[in-house]
């Protein structure tokens, strides 16, 4: 019974946490989603990359082939930004991993090297010309699976 109500509390702690960060972007189901799925209760959208859509939300788990080195970039607006590709696949086929800006050193952060096992969580999905994109996006979380 103890379990339940620290479980429940954990929950209502992540929902108001997430409910301050996106304000009104997101309703109170989604909210509730987004926690259950930041707290490993709820995976949402499980695919293999054989499978993946343009503009659709995935996740994945899938094997690092290669990182490559960080890109940096003029925008449009002047800034710099920072890009970053990781070779992924899984027993469908393979794709980018696409890291943007902030996340650029989330390989080194969590000890990602070639070979890691991957879970790709809430991770927007771009097809284009180049490809498939896994991109992470803001509610996009990556955990190195043993």
């Amino acid at each position: 019974m103890e379990l339940a109500m620290d479980e429940d509390r954990e929950l209502e702690e992540k929902i108001a946490e997430l409910r301050e960060e996106f304000g009104a972007l997101l309703n109170d189901e989604a909210i509730k989603k987004l926690a259950l799925e930041e707290l490993g209760k709820l995976v949402l959208n499980r695919k293999q990359i054989s499978d993946l859509r343009d503009r659709e939300g995935a996740s994945l788990e899938v094997r690092v082939i290669k990182i490559y080195e960080t890109r940096e970039f003029n925008r449009k607006d002047g800034t710099t930004g920072y890009l970053r590709k990781i070779l992924i696949e899984d027993d469908s086929g393979s794709c980018q991993l696409t890291l943007w800006d902030d996340d650029i050193e989330i390989p080194e952060t969590l000890g990602i090297t070639e070979g890691s096992r991957l879970a790709l969580i809430n991770f927007y999905i771009k097809i284009s010309d180049f490809g498939v994109d896994a991109n992470k996006g803001k509610i996009g979380r990556i955990e190195v699976l043993a």
